[in-house]
């Protein structure tokens, strides 16, 4: 049996913050943040563990994902 990957809002977030065309540029993209996260053991955790379901799940699986309500709006200063 196939297991759903499902992700916790923050995890969907990050996904939204880093998502690229497909799931493995996605899966770089998040990676890259590691070195900067990773004085802060909660956000690593996290981006680790988005990472990890990320590499779970089918690239058809990602495809499907919907996003576009986790994207944040810029910030005008």
């Amino acid at each position: 049996m196939i297991k759903k990957i499902t992700f916790e809002e923050d995890e969907l977030i990050i996904l939204a913050m880093f998502e690229k065309d497909n799931r493995q540029d996605t899966i770089r993209e998040i990676e890259d943040v590691l070195p900067f996260v990773k004085d802060d053991t909660e956000v690593e955790s996290l981006v680790i563990g988005t990472i990890e379901k990320l590499k779970m799940m089918s690239d058809e699986e990602f495809a499907r994902l919907d996003l576009e309500e986790y994207k944040q709006e810029p910030v005008d200063e």
